[in-house]
């Protein structure tokens, strides 16, 4: 491919002048890409599938044990009888497995056997409805919660991330294995806490079910980055139902967290949801798409499914197109604008390009498609399992090129370090945010010249200098950070640590840590103290000195 070639001022001042809110990037693509040439792809209308007709790619491969079939959320459910710590949760595979590579569903078959890892998983069932004008979703939600700590419990704590931005999402008719319970607003009204009745003992799993209803923002600048908001006819919904608070040796995290960084810290959990909606929509989920239903009301109902996944979003507009690319067995679908069509390919490519180098380099990726969706968010991109985000304006302005690049493969890097691998994002946020701009200095150097890469490099510590070089270490919540430190910090001063420990150890050892660490706490959740374990168990040296240099307080 001809090189493309830049000033180095030119360089300087991409790396340098932009900023992303939200997840925080500010990079730009460097001028010289060496690799596979960008594939044209057609570009297509999305349009409904038949009546009741399934998603193409039936899953080809299953574990070999028969499922016990939990009924739709659009069924009607009879009370259920509190469970016993002897009697497993029920676990309907077909569906959290529809949007599973083959070979994942093979490998991870053993932990989802009744008793194994994954079948203790939370379980979100959502039907969901949203407004003729979309500017409501309303949504019943049940929730089959396992205890699996080492203490018993008596009550489940939720968030209600909607209303840390005065978002007015109200919830009703809580029930606890069918007994109606008073379930209780705390922090504001951020919080739900639902009593369960009765001591849930270790191993034991109950079921939680109520209503809620919340109003769409019309507004970017209400919430947090955009994130939920109708505007200029793209629908986004992340965060716009009641979520399970993480419990830990530290009891329930129920800190309010800090708006600069990603407000969410969940576990793995899996979901089957029903979403009704005007017809016209064309509906990018995390998960896959199980099938779509016309209700003959100008509706239709769609049945989307997945796990394991962090969270949940959908992403709704009546005038997306769509272009995919196959990286083997995995679709990569981009959606935007039609007068955004080139914008469109180059995301497409980028992402592939990505998705392809960072499976290479740390460990397979664990869906069948990655989703690349352009949205009016204030940020330059965030991230969801399966499915990226990425600010629409980047898809048709030719001055943000690099940065458009650069957002997209950023974003990507984030199914490694996010949602395979978890972590506390509140308190430990250089664990995802600085792994995935390390790993995006990766791709530049497979991919880039070494001038680029070097520029990379100054873009990480331009924006440290924002903080004027303080030596703040790398490991401290996000509330710690005040005004831009945040983003100066964790997005500057981290990856160059990590740069640092890879010049210590070598890289080949670098890069069978993180693979070490990709397979070893794949839909768990890391904390730093595991990472450095892993660290110096591959390299074989105390890094005592390094992590004072950087990381702890």
């Amino acid at each position: 491919m001809q090189l493309r070639t830049m000033s180095m001022r030119r360089l300087l001042f991409v790396f340098s002048a932009l900023l992303i809110a939200g997840c925080g990037l500010q990079i730009a693509a460097p001028p010289a890409l060496i690799g596979p040439e960008p594939v044209a792809v057609e570009t297509v209308a999305v349009e409904p599938a038949a009546t009741g007709t399934a998603e193409p790619g039936a899953i080809t491969a299953r574990p070999t044990w028969t499922a016990t079939v939990a009924p739709s959320p659009t069924a009607a459910r009879p009370s259920t009888p509190t469970p016993t710590a002897a009697a497993p949760v029920p676990v309907n595979w077909d569906v959290y497995t529809a949007a599973l590579r083959p070979a994942i569903i093979q490998q991870l078959a053993p932990e989802m056997r009744p008793g194994g890892r994954l079948s203790t998983l939370t379980q979100y069932s959502l039907t969901v409805t949203l407004d003729a004008d979309l500017k409501w979703v309303s949504g019943h939600q049940i929730v089959r919660y396992t205890n699996t700590e080492q203490e018993p419990l008596d009550e489940v704590w939720f968030h209600l991330f909607p209303n840390l931005w005065d978002g007015h999402m109200s919830v009703s008719a809580a029930t606890v294995d069918g007994r109606a319970v008073e379930a209780a607003l705390e922090a504001g009204d951020d919080l739900l806490r639902v009593p369960l009745g009765r001591r849930l003992e270790p191993g034991q799993w109950t079921e939680i079910a109520f209503d809620f209803r919340v109003p769409v923002p019309a507004d970017t600048e209400v919430g947090n980055y955009g994130e939920f908001a109708y505007v200029d006819g793209i629908l986004a919904m992340a965060h716009f139902y009641p979520t399970v608070v993480v419990y830990d040796e530290q009891g329930w995290h129920t800190e309010t967290p800090a708006l600069q960084g990603d407000v969410i810290f969940h576990d793995a959990s899996l979901y089957d949801v029903s979403l009704t909606a005007p017809a016209g929509l064309i509906v990018v989920a995390t998960g896959a798409t199980l099938g779509r239903q016309e209700n003959g009301d100008g509706t239709i109902t769609w049945r989307l499914g997945g796990g394991p996944m962090r969270d949940f979003n959908i992403v709704a507009a009546a005038r997306y197109r769509m272009a995919t690319r196959q990286v083997g067995d995995i679709a990569v679908n981009s959606y935007f604008l039609p007068e955004d069509a080139a914008g469109g390919q180059k995301a497409l490519n980028w992402a592939a390009l990505a998705l392809e180098t960072y499976q290479q380099q740390f460990g397979a990726y664990p869906y069948r498609e990655l989703d690349v969706v352009a949205t009016m968010t204030t940020a330059g991109g965030i991230e969801y399992p399966g499915l990226i985000v990425v600010v629409r304006r980047l898809y048709y302005d030719p001055n943000n090129e690099l940065f458009f690049e650069g957002v997209t493969i950023h974003e990507t890097a984030h199914q490694w370090w996010y949602n395979v691998v978890g972590n506390d994002q509140i308190n430990h946020p250089w664990l995802d945010e600085a792994l995935t701009q390390y790993s995006t200095h990766y791709y530049y150097e497979r991919f880039y010249g070494k001038e680029a890469v070097s520029n990379l490099l100054d873009s990480f510590r331009a924006r440290w200098s924002r903080a004027d070089y303080a030596e703040k270490p790398i490991g401290l919540p996000v509330s710690a950070y005040p005004d831009k430190e945040y983003s100066a910090i964790v997005y500057g001063r981290g990856p160059l640590f990590l740069i640092a420990l890879r010049d210590r150890i070598g890289a080949d050892k670098m890069a069978a840590l993180l693979r070490r660490y990709y397979a070893e706490y794949a839909w768990k959740i890391a904390a730093p103290a595991d990472f450095r374990r892993l660290a110096e168990e591959v390299s074989g040296q105390k890094l005592d000195d390094l992590w004072r240099e950087w990381v702890e307080p």
